[in-house]
């Protein structure tokens, strides 16, 4: 009997496992599993810097089929509105869209999940050298359980960013990421608020 409920155990400890694993890695496994991407995908900014907003423009001017997505606060939309009109672009709305919710990277990633549409399975993200790899990692967590690939351009083609950054924040926000996979709250208000406190 003991030798019985130990098996038993077993099985169901090794479920769970096996089950973590997968539940961990299927932001990396989804994108592989959905086969090639097809159709022109979608190419979405970190607007903070107009430098980066040029630079998704002078990318989408070579694929007008893609949709652009914007991501910032209105007056990071209206200077990549402004930058748009300056190169005789127009924000049609099938192929450009503005997201202006988010307050920081993980934020502004998890909100582009929650409207990018399904159909939509790849998608090049474009920021600075210094922000590119933890925007990556952040957008391949998030948007990678979707089935969509993400890629960025190689730092040496992105706008120089101010400071390398530490890199704690990757993992810092990484752990966050996952903290919104499992409960659909990114953390992002308690470390406000613990900033505040102390």
């Amino acid at each position: 009997m003991l030798l019985q409920s130990r098996s038993a155990l077993s099985v169901v400890v090794s479920a769970c496992a096996a089950f973590g694993l997968l539940w961990w890695f299927w932001p990396q496994l989804a994108p592989l599993i959905g086969g090639r991407a097809r159709g022109p995908g979608a190419i979405a900014v970190l607007a903070e810097d107009p430098r980066r907003t040029a630079l998704a423009l002078s990318v989408w001017q070579h694929q007008p089929e893609a949709t652009l997505w914007v991501l910032g606060h209105a007056p990071h939309q209206q200077v990549a509105l402004r930058l748009l009109l300056q190169r005789g672009l127009s924000p049609h709305p099938d192929h450009y869209r503005s997201l202006e919710t988010g307050d920081d990277t993980v934020g502004q990633i998890t909100s582009l999940s929650r409207v990018l549409p399904a159909s939509e399975r790849r998608l090049l993200l474009i920021t600075d050298s210094s922000h590119r790899d933890r925007a990556l990692a952040i957008a391949r967590q998030v948007l990678g359980v979707r089935g969509v690939r993400v890629e960025a351009p190689p730092p040496d083609l992105l706008p120089q960013g101010s400071l390398p950054e530490l890199p704690y924040r990757r993992l810092r926000d990484l752990l966050r990421v996952q903290l919104w996979r499992a409960t659909g709250w990114d953390g992002r208000s308690l470390g406000l608020w613990l900033r505040g406190a102390f």
